[in-house]
C-alpha cells in the first residue's frame, strides 16, 4: 500500500486518501437516496455536516499530504506546498454540494 504515501501530482490536488473519502461520501449518498432513510437535520446534523467537510476532512487531508510530502522531497519549499491552500475551498464546496443533495432529498420524500 505504498501508493497511498506519495503526494499527488502537480495540479491535481486529490491523493488517494482524498479519493477514498469521496467514494466514502458517495456511497453513504447512494445508500441514503436509493433506501429513502429519513435524517433527521436539525441543529446537530448541521453542525457535525459543518465541522466534518469545513474543518475535519481538510485538515485530515491537508496532514497526511503535508507526512507525504515531508517523506519524498528532501528540501520543501512553497512549490511543493502551494496546491494544499485550494484543498479547504474545495472541499468547502463539496460540503455545500452535500448540504444542498440532503435538502434536495428532504423535500422530494416529503
Amino acid at each position: 500500500m505504498y501508493f497511498f504515501n506519495e503526494p499527488a501530482e502537480p495540479f491535481t490536488c486529490f491523493t488517494y486518501y482524498d479519493i477514498l473519502f469521496l467514494s466514502l461520501i458517495t456511497v453513504f449518498n447512494y445508500f441514503i437516496s436509493t433506501k429513502r432513510i429519513k435524517i433527521r437535520q436539525g441543529a446537530v446534523f448541521k453542525v457535525f455536516i459543518f465541522i466534518l467537510f469545513f474543518i475535519l476532512i481538510p485538515y485530515i487531508s491537508n496532514a497526511i499530504e503535508l507526512h507525504n510530502i515531508h517523506d519524498k522531497f528532501e528540501v520543501t519549499d512553497g512549490f511543493n506546498l502551494l496546491y494544499l491552500i485550494l484543498k479547504f475551498p474545495v472541499w468547502w464546496a463539496l460540503g455545500v454540494f452535500e448540504v444542498l443533495f440532503l435538502i434536495s432529498l428532504k423535500k422530494n420524500s416529503n
